[in-house]
């Protein structure tokens, strides 16, 4: 009964700036859950429990790409899988790339989000590194990120990466970087520098910009460059084409 009387509320109460498309008693500009079924009870939100939990699932996203690295005296090409699946506080990450057909790195993460304070998130990782051609040994790092949300995103990470077969051998990544979505782009200028104890210690700066582009709901191209600040003969370059489902 309660339902009837708000649909009939809401039916009289249509006008151009005053609509409820669904007829769920919750204004379209309040309305986080649009196109509610008819018959479905919703929260104060315009959410029903059928759309909450739908809401709740696991989603995926899986990438191909392409990888071309250049340094002072070689070069090196890359093939790109990815495979992500996540829900609102976790994502699960598995990452695969083979070089030339002579070597391949497989790597697992895993990430927890959590809010800390208004506009701001926090996201903390452990990636896996597995045993490839070059390297027998499980390798590990350790990833904190943090986000604050305004018109831009702006987030600052540390990666801590150990390598198990030398407790001596370690790298450290600090990146900072801002993100905007500009209709069907996303745009992301950054930068990071980075060291390691297998390299004297010596901090090396780099400077980078990522871009994706949202073809529809499912589909989306993305490109990303960066190159050493000091050298700029020493870049990257990486492709990727992503499904989510």
């Amino acid at each position: 009964m309660k339902k009837i009387i708000l649909i009939g509320l809401s039916i009289l109460a249509l006008n151009a700036t005053n609509l409820d498309s669904d007829l769920d008693g919750v204004l379209d500009a309040q309305d986080m859950c649009p196109n509610t079924p008819f018959l479905e009870t919703v929260n104060k939100y315009g959410c029903s429990k059928q759309q909450l939990i739908k809401k709740s699932k696991i989603k995926f996203n899986i990438s191909m790409g392409y990888e071309h690295d250049k340094y002072k005296n070689s070069s090196d090409d890359l093939l790109l899988a990815t495979l992500t699946a996540y829900t609102k506080k976790f994502s699960f990450i598995y990452y695969y790339s083979n070089s030339d057909g002579k070597s391949n790195d497989s790597i697992l993460s895993i990430y927890y989000k959590k809010p800390i304070a208004k506009n701001t998130k926090l996201k903390i990782g452990l990636k896996t590194y597995f045993p490839t051609d070059l390297n027998d040994k499980i390798d590990y790092a350790l990833k904190i990120k943090a986000t604050y949300y305004s018109n831009w995103a702006y987030s600052i990470s540390e990666k801590h990466k150990i390598y198990t077969e030398s407790s001596q051998n370690t790298k450290d990544t600090i990146t900072v970087e801002a993100g905007k979505l500009i209709k069907k782009y996303y745009i992301s200028p950054y930068a990071y520098t980075e060291n390691s104890s297998y390299d004297s210690n010596d901090w090396h700066y780099y400077a980078g910009f990522f871009t994706q582009h949202q073809i529809n709901k499912k589909l989306s191209l993305s490109l990303n460059l960066s190159a050493d600040i000091e050298d700029i003969s020493i870049y990257s370059v990486v492709t990727n084409i992503g499904y989510s489902f």
